[in-house]
């Protein structure tokens, strides 16, 4: 006795149109997906060639996105893993051009089911990329249509099919037993797809020079003042930061908190290097300063650059506390009103014991950022230095060290917010310990 599915009537002509609608869509969310999975490589594995952003369409980027954890799922870009999932649909959409009974008859449903959960997986990325992040991704955006008119296409198919509820109880296992086997071969293809992929990905780090198109340092680096770290390093990590700079944010903090957990191989200290986006001292740049950004300029970068080179001369150490301090700020911020204000700063040093009345104007650390002209020298000399290579910001470069002071003989290892906290263990290791 025969045990293959018997199809129901179907609508020849409606189905084709239904599958050949789940192919172009399903194409085009590959398209994207594979797009993102190379955009994602280039921003953590050749930072010096990729523009920040990766992309900038309509005032949106997608570094937000392709940066947060949510990107990586099982140690690859979860790009990768859609790229897999618009695979396997488009063969489902192929079997289905050419026979209406692929997969034993359960195509349809199985295409209505792949559908749902894409829809589900697309709404939770949303609410995250819009709730939390607040910087959605304009190709993501492009993938949420993308599942959206793929439930749409299913629906077609589904309908061209018929309905097929009603019948024996024999039929319903049989179609239930069709269902698990569609399922196990698209569940093939899909592992075959992500695992060719992986192994592209993983191999292409072997082709690709992480430092291709990074500047090479002409003279020695100007003086830093604020430093933490070990008091004998290996190894130096220079930062340059904007205190408005959410990636900078972002970056300060991971690269602390590695450093104090001792997740570093080697003994490592910071230093850090001040590149507001605003000219600190206008008659400095008389031709204009090239990162200029009026919204920094009303956040007042320069203040909190000021504030924390000023913290750190009066209170030894505590500098780098308030660059943390100010971060802390990004989260509670209001709107219309500059990220940071004198009291608001002087509130943070309150916090990290500083003996100061924050109402009074006349206190040390505000004498010191209205009156010292070595601090605004001090960060001009770091603008005008990274003006110089073009440094994005924030940049990080690792330097061997001897005798604690940075070995200019010796090119950094440069970085960005981008860059994985393994690859910037790694650059560490190798100036810590540097061939011949």
């Amino acid at each position: 006795m025969s045990t293959a599915t018997p199809t129901l009537p179907a609508n020849s002509g409606m189905r084709r149109l239904g599958a050949a609608f789940v192919l172009l869509v399903s194409l085009a969310g590959l398209g994207v997906s594979i797009y993102l999975t190379v955009l994602k490589f280039r921003m953590a594995y050749t930072p010096c060639l990729t523009a920040r952003g990766g992309c900038n369409i309509g005032g949106l980027t997608c570094e937000d996105a392709l940066n947060s954890s949510w990107s990586m799922f099982l140690g690859l870009p979860i790009s990768l893993w859609g790229a897999a999932f618009y695979l396997a649909i488009a063969v489902v959409a192929v079997g289905l051009l050419r026979r209406a009974d692929f997969l034993r008859g359960a195509a349809p449903r199985l295409l209505m089911l792949l559908a749902s959960m894409n829809v589900l997986v697309s709404v939770l990325l949303a609410i995250y990329a819009f709730g939390v992040l607040r910087s959605p991704c304009p190709y993501c955006i492009s993938l949420y249509a993308v599942s959206a008119l793929l439930l749409v296409a299913a629906l077609v198919v589904r309908r061209a099919h018929g309905r097929d509820d009603g019948d024996s109880p024999a039929l319903v296992k049989m179609r239930q037993a069709a269902l698990l086997d569609a399922a196990f071969v698209v569940a093939v293809v899909f592992v075959i797809a992500a695992g060719v992929q992986s192994v592209g990905y993983q191999f292409s780090r072997r082709l690709v020079d992480a430092q291709s198109g990074c500047p090479e340092p002409v003279k020695s680096l100007p003086p830093a003042t604020i430093k933490a770290g070990s008091t004998t390093p290996k190894a130096i990590v220079a930062m340059f930061i904007d205190m408005t700079c959410s990636h900078c944010k972002a970056e300060f903090k991971i690269v602390l908190s590695a450093l104090r957990d001792g997740q570093f191989p080697e003994p490592t200290q910071v230093w850090i290097y001040h590149t507001p986006r605003q000219a600190c001292d206008p008659d400095a740049f008389p031709a204009g300063y090239a990162k200029s950004d009026d919204n920094v300029r009303f956040d007042n970068a320069c203040l909190a650059a000021r504030a924390a080179e000023c913290m750190e001369k009066l209170q030894p150490g505590a500098g780098i506390e308030l660059i943390g301090g100010m971060y802390a700020l990004h989260d509670d911020r209001e709107a219309n009103v500059p990220l940071f204000t004198a009291e608001r700063i002087g509130n943070q040093a309150v916090e990290l014991e500083m003996q100061i009345d924050p109402d009074d104007p006349k206190n040390k650390l505000f004498r010191c950022i209205d009156e010292d002209k070595g601090v605004i020298a001090e960060i001009t000399e770091h603008q005008r230095y990274a003006e110089g290579p073009k440094f994005k910001v924030p940049t990080v470069a690792v330097y061997h060290a001897v005798d604690g002071q940075p070995d200019m003989t010796r090119k950094p290892y440069y970085g960005d917010a981008n860059t994985p906290l393994a690859i910037l263990a790694e650059y560490i290791s190798k100036q810590a310990n540097p061939a011949p």
